[in-house]
């Protein structure tokens, strides 16, 4: 097996099983109802993040609702998103999150309901579909942005598929960066890039990008220019990429080696034989002594989209 042809089957093993797009779908649907019948019709209610961008991996995923209030609501920010937060924490066990309440479990639940949720608060802008995010962590309270921008910026960029196993490797590799991050980060490095649909000369680019610019690259939000969203990693967190990148640049750069591939996405298993869904794969691909032991998906640091 090529390298090109392991990462396709990674990928593939990175899909949601029939099981589990079933109970995000059933989550996602009791949490909208919900959502409803606590706030009537005033509140757009919908898919955002990974999900919509296809940038989602079964190692760790979650589903973003976003729940957006009129312009016309005269509450602040912070009561919109508190309000939201009580209502939500009667039912459910919360996280708190920088512009997000993360649903972990119902209430009371003898098994754990793994419901891969974030609900995202935020009022509209008059005569706008942009929209303000209460921030909970940071120097400014709000935040001005527009999701569907973000979404069409990425599924528009050719890098999705580079996106996934960058994702998937920061992820295995323990390393601590804010999706959106990330996403924005591998569309500036393969921009221009005439190779960024082949997998092993895409990803090889953005690991070249990660370990020689991303401490200095700027990053903007595409939906507000004020927002520098590279701020949001810090100085430690950009030199432990860089160190990672330049790690398994060594190992795969000129290797035709399946096993450094396979080294490199911290996977002892086989991927040669991919099936939709990450059930049987992951089982396998976390053997015993390998140093990656999946989490919870939600566990761990904000992935934060």
């Amino acid at each position: 097996m090529t390298p090109s042809k392991y990462l396709e089957n990674l990928l593939a093993s990175q899909n949601l099983s029939d099981t589990q797009e079933k109970d995000l779908q059933a989550h996602k649907k009791e949490v909208t109802d919900f959502l409803r019948e606590e706030f009537g019709t005033d509140p757009v209610i919908k898919y955002a993040g990974s999900r919509e961008k296809g940038t989602m991996i079964c190692d760790r995923y979650d589903l973003d609702i976003v729940c957006y209030f009129p312009s016309s609501d005269e509450r602040s920010l912070k009561e919109i998103r508190e309000d939201v937060a009580n209502r939500l924490s009667e039912k459910y066990l919360l996280t708190h999150k920088s512009s997000a309440e993360r649903i972990l479990d119902l209430k009371g639940s003898d098994t754990p309901g793994d419901f891969h949720i974030d609900v995202v608060p935020g009022r509209f802008i008059k005569d706008t579909k942009d929209v303000f995010l209460h921030v909970a962590n940071g120097d400014k309270e709000r935040m001005q942005t527009n999701l569907k921008v973000h979404i069409d910026h990425i599924v528009n960029s050719g890098c999705v598929p580079v996106i996934r196993l960058a994702k998937l490797w920061a992820h295995r590799n323990n390393l601590r960066i804010k999706t959106f991050v990330l996403e924005l980060f591998v569309v500036e490095a393969l921009s221009g890039y005439q190779n960024k649909g082949d997998l092993r000369k895409g990803f090889i680019k953005v690991m070249e990008a990660f370990k020689d610019d991303f401490s200095s690259t700027q990053l903007v939000d595409p939906a507000n220019t004020n927002n520098i969203v590279s701020q949001l990693v810090d100085d430690s967190e950009k030199r432990a990429i860089s160190q990672a990148a330049e790690m398994v640049l060594e190992k795969i750069k000129d290797s035709d080696e399946v096993e450094e591939w396979q080294d490199a996405f911290v996977d002892e298993g086989d991927t040669s034989k991919s099936a939709h869904g990450a059930a049987a794969a992951t089982t396998v691909a976390y053997t015993a002594g390998s140093t990656f032991q999946p989490n919870r998906p939600w566990g761990g640091y904000d992935s934060g989209e």
